[in-house]
């Protein structure tokens, strides 16, 4: 490996950092987020080209990630989330493709200027001298001689029984780690707790980063004309409501992402645009007050009708669907929900669905994911690891008295 050239302060110019700033750009850390990509160069730019000491974090959200001029940090934490991922990443690079850079880039917590600085250069540790060993003067005879001053009668067979023991040492070594080898096979073959629970299984390519994790959920909003009731939230809604199903779901999937190292993120569906389902994986929560949900799950084997019939339909059956009963009151009709797990090509990344036909199909939907025990039912019924497959299922859920029942799996389809 050829070591780093040195670099000095002086030789820090914009030129060389600027240089060092799109490498990292393009690094694999960063090239298949478009977003990250965008942020280290605003940065960058306004430090490295328009000698700006201090850039707020108002203004990036406002230039690189489209929110209104005056909008509140407190309150979205969109900024905060993305440079702290944006760091990770690039830790990662100068301790992988950056290996040999002379010069690191970091962003310093507190602050969104990224600052250039050499790399320490590691002193080589100096060779120690070769340990002196004694010569004796005294003849080989006087070795031997030796040999009898040692509080031994039978001093001549000394080095024989040496033998011996170490002899029968190393054969009782030797089956002891025979004993251990075959113990520990078995362990690993018979023991269940050795093998992944199906619900890591499942939530593995969504959750293997450890990154940003955003939660798009659909939003209502209750109106008194010309009917009162609650209608879905709409993008001039500033603060849309949340069914109790939905909150449920959306703490479970937050409990369950931070578990697993990664930053959950939360959106209404109506105020994200597409862009924003292109930077991370995305769990889309909610069907009929979800355009998202409608829309990316349009092109596969199950989907939901439109608006006005408001069923789940089996593309390659197309008498077969799955409807809640117009004759029953809500609070009592069984309820559906399609879960989903795939590679979304519209988006460019894995897309979870977590969709009731009402409120109370996405809260099954969502603790059947995070069920060790509903989990491996789907998985035996697959009869393999879910691996990278793309996955969906369709469940029927009992409802009584507007609470959530037991769910039951009624079609699967993967490819």
């Amino acid at each position: 490996m050829t070591e780093p050239t040195p670099q000095t302060e002086e030789s820090l110019n914009s030129e060389t950092c600027w240089a060092l700033l799109e490498r990292v750009a393009a690094s694999p850390q960063l090239r298949r987020s478009a977003r990250l990509q965008e942020l280290l160069r605003y940065v960058g730019q306004r430090s490295l080209k328009e000698g700006c000491g201090q850039v707020h974090e108002q203004e990036i959200g406002f230039k690189v990630f489209g929110r209104p001029e005056t909008y509140d940090t407190s309150v979205d934490n969109i900024v905060r989330t993305n440079v702290s991922d944006l760091r990770k990443r690039i830790e990662a690079y100068f301790k992988a493709e950056g290996l040999l850079e002379p010069v690191i880039l970091e962003i310093p917590r507190g602050s969104y200027v990224p600052v250039f600085k050499c790399r320490p250069v590691q002193p080589q540790p100096e060779a120690e001298p070769p340990l002196a060993v004694p010569v004796r003067d005294e003849p080989t005879d006087a070795l031997t001689d030796s040999r009898s001053k040692l509080p031994f009668d039978n001093t001549d067979s000394l080095p024989e029984r040496h033998i011996a023991i170490s002899r029968r040492v190393a054969i009782w070594a030797l089956a002891s780690l025979v004993f251990l080898a075959l113990t520990a096979g078995a362990a690993w073959k018979y023991w269940p707790a050795r093998q992944e629970s199906a619900v890591d299984d499942f939530w593995r390519p969504i959750l293997h980063d450890r990154g940003p994790i955003l939660l798009c959920a659909g939003g209502n909003t209750f109106a008194q004309n010309p009917v009162p009731g609650f209608f879905t939230a709409g993008k001039e809604t500033d603060y849309p409501y949340f069914s109790l199903q939905t909150e449920i779901s959306t703490t479970l999937l937050s409990t369950l992402i931070e578990r697993h190292g990664a930053t959950p993120q939360f959106k209404f569906a109506a105020s994200t645009p597409l862009p924003e389902l292109h930077e991370y994986p995305v769990i889309l929560l909610n069907a009929y007050n979800n355009q998202w949900t409608l829309r990316l799950v349009q092109p596969h084997r199950f989907h939901f009708a439109p608006q006005t019939d408001q069923a789940i339909l089996d593309g390659m059956k197309l008498q077969e669907s799955w409807r809640r009963d117009p004759s029953v009151p809500y609070s009592s009709a069984d309820d559906y929900a399609l879960i989903a797990r795939y590679w979304d090509t519209t988006t460019d990344n894995w897309v979870v669905v977590l969709a009731g036909l009402g409120r109370n199909g996405t809260e099954a939907a969502t603790q059947f994911v995070v069920s060790p025990q509903y989990m491996q039912m789907l998985r035996n019924q697959l009869g393999r690891s879910f691996s990278n497959r793309n996955i969906e299922v369709v469940l029927k859920v009992s409802v009584i008295d507007g609470k959530t029942g037991a769910p039951s799996i009624m079609a699967v389809n993967t490819w």
